[in-house]
Order: structure tokens, then sequence, then C-alpha cells
């Protein structure tokens, strides 16, 4: 069975809502969520064609509008990628989001491979509240 078809088992089994897309040979699953202030966030789980790396993402994090504020929020940035073993947060157009990429050795073991998911959920739960403060400064 392959890797993708082990997650999406998972995923249907623990009755996981996530939309499955099939782009350019990558299949990945996404789905919106909510932080706890009620702002949106898009979380991404996507698979390379061999199935042997998977790029997570929390799209959308917080929106920098301001100009002005870019050099503030990229050493906020800075200063939590130093912190963050794994979670990585970057810039691109105005919209902050966070990555993780990771190699898949073998089969995957999807419990896990989802817990990585809900960890990025956890550190823009975690940085949300910073970042305002800075981006609202």
């Amino acid at each position: 069975m392959s890797n993708v078809a082990k997650f999406r088992d998972f995923l249907t089994s623990e009755k996981i809502y996530m939309n499955e897309l099939n782009e350019d040979g990558t299949t990945f699953f996404r789905a919106e969520q909510k932080l706890k202030d009620g702002w949106k966030v898009l979380l991404v789980f996507a698979f390379n064609q061999d199935e042997n790396v998977a790029d997570l993402f929390c799209f959308n994090v917080a929106e920098l509008k301001n100009p002005e504020k870019k050099q503030d929020v990229h050493t906020l940035l800075n200063e939590f990628n130093a912190n963050f073993r794994y979670s990585k947060l970057y810039e691109e157009n105005g919209t902050i989001s966070i990555r993780y990429s990771y190699s898949i050795e073998g089969d995957i073991i999807p419990d896990l491979a989802f817990r990585k998911l809900i960890m990025l959920l956890e550190t823009a739960q975690q940085v949300y509240p910073r970042l305002m403060e800075v981006i609202w400064s």
C-alpha cells in the first residue's frame, strides 16, 4: 500500500476530513482550521511523487500589509526560527506561514505524520499573538 493510501486510510479511520488533491504528481491533503481567536489558517500535508518526502504547511498565519513593519516582523520570524527546532516561519508576499519538511524512510507512520501537522497548528497558535503585537504596533 502506498504512503498516500496509508495516510488517507488513517484520516478516514480517525474521521478527520481533509480535501485530497493531486497536482503535477504531488498528492496533498488540506483543511482549513481556526485559531483560538477565530483567525483561519490552511493546513497542508503534501507528498512528493515518490512519496518519500512530506512537506507540511500552515499557510496564512498572519498578514503583513504595512511595508514599514516588514523589518520588525522579519526580526521576530528570525527569533522564532532560532528557537523552534522543526517549525520554520517565513513571509512571502505579505503572508506569514510555517513549513516543516521531512524524509519518509520506508513506510509512513500516519499517526506520527499527522501529529507533525498538528505541531504546525500549535506553533501558529503560539506565535500569532506576538506577530499581531508587532504588526499592529
